[in-house]
């Protein structure tokens, strides 16, 4: 009788071990659930369910607890960024002028674009805003959706009886991404074959107020390798008979279209790629 009433109480521990909610941390990037474990002014540490190790997360990039109690303890509003379907739809890339708001995302790269006035008479205001909107084509000629700006500089018009000089701006930022790509889709698409035509380039240089189209090739492309780093995938090329010394970083990619960004001195550019 001793024994099943201590075979009862053992069963009861278990029962309401299991019945025991998790909790779950919402960020940017998605939902964990798991067991919280302790919050300190800069982390959270949580374990996940049947693991005993201890992960931990900065706590700037957590919008909110929810515990399995019930008890939900907010941290920060997280920044709904759009989801970008080309270059062409930069104007929905978001600027972020703290560095706490990119929390959670990804870094791409870094971004730098200027503009100056046609004349002594121009607005400064008006040549920053076309700076920005560089650096969001920019950003998202790299596949971003949000860009920090790091360091702006700005300088009014002179006027002179030599001429003087027109208003410019020059602005310096960080591109982001909220997502990456699903690298093992990105295998399957590979071992369907390797060859590709550049179908279009469209490119944003030194100079270029809005995002070119430069031409269409129809050149055949030979994707020689790729390889995943920090979560983006890059890859080597063939274009034509040239084998070219460049990091091609893919931002798009079903079964027979391929989207790859690169830099190449102080221009931006896209390559699209059709399976041949």
């Amino acid at each position: 009788m001793k024994q099943l009433g201590s075979f009862a109480l053992v069963l009861f521990l278990a029962c309401n071990a299991s019945a025991q909610k998790a909790d779950t941390i919402v960020t940017m990037r998605g939902k964990i659930i798991g067991t919280v474990k302790e919050i300190t002014p800069d982390l959270v540490s949580y374990s996940t369910p049947n693991e005993t190790v201890v992960y931990k997360i900065e706590k700037g990039a957590i919008a909110k607890i929810c515990f399995g109690s019930g008890r939900v303890e907010t941290f920060s509003e997280l920044k709904s960024l759009a989801n970008l379907d080309g270059a062409f739809d930069w104007k929905k890339v978001d600027v972020a002028m703290t560095e706490h708001e990119t929390s959670g995302l990804y870094k791409i790269d870094l971004v730098s674009t200027k503009a100056t006035g046609t004349t002594v008479y121009s607005s400064v205001t008006k040549v920053q805003d076309r700076a920005t909107n560089k650096l969001k084509m920019a950003t998202a000629l790299l596949g971003g959706n949000l860009v920090y700006i790091k360091n702006e500089a700005i300088e009014g018009n002179i006027r002179s009886r030599n001429g003087g000089r027109t208003a410019r701006t020059q602005i310096f930022g960080t591109a982001y991404c909220s997502q990456l790509l699903d690298d093992m889709e990105f295998k399957r698409v590979m071992d369907g074959g390797n060859e590709y035509t550049m179908a279009s380039q469209i490119a944003l240089r030194n100079n270029d107020a809005d995002i070119n189209n430069i031409s269409t090739f129809n050149e055949p492309v030979k994707i020689d390798s790729y390889r995943v780093e920090k979560g983006f995938i890059y890859l080597t090329l063939t274009i034509g008979r040239r084998k070219m010394n460049i990091d091609y970083r893919v931002i798009n990619f079903k079964d027979k279209k391929i989207i790859v960004a690169y830099k190449e001195g102080t221009g931006y550019y896209n390559l699209l790629l059709m399976k041949r």
